[in-house]
């Protein structure tokens, strides 16, 4: 089967799930996109992307190993759930909140 509804969760400390949160939407693929400042809130966006249908989660940089395992395990690992990484000397390049 080929991908088609995708979901993207983005942390930062002022983002909130029920006000930051948006969709990209073609005939052939589908993004959905939340934000959140806690684990709590993103665990509640990937459970409620699962509701969408969603068919794959990704997790950017900002999310722990440890957080992608509870999230993994909130969602049942009903999809595949994966986290951005980067490589340590582009890490050393940004001040991370």
């Amino acid at each position: 089967m080929t991908l088609s509804r995708y979901g993207f969760i983005v942390k930062a400390p002022d983002l909130e799930l029920f006000k930051h949160h948006g969709r990209i939407k073609s005939d052939a693929f589908d993004l959905a996109v939340s934000g959140v400042s806690t684990l709590e809130e993103a665990i509640m966006a990937a459970q409620e992307m699962l509701t969408r249908r969603i068919e794959l989660i990704e997790l950017c940089g900002g999310f722990t190993a440890e957080e992608e395992a509870q999230i993994r395990e909130a969602i049942n690992d009903h999809v595949p759930l994966g986290r951005v990484q980067h490589r340590e000397q582009d890490l050393n390049r940004v001040d991370w909140p």
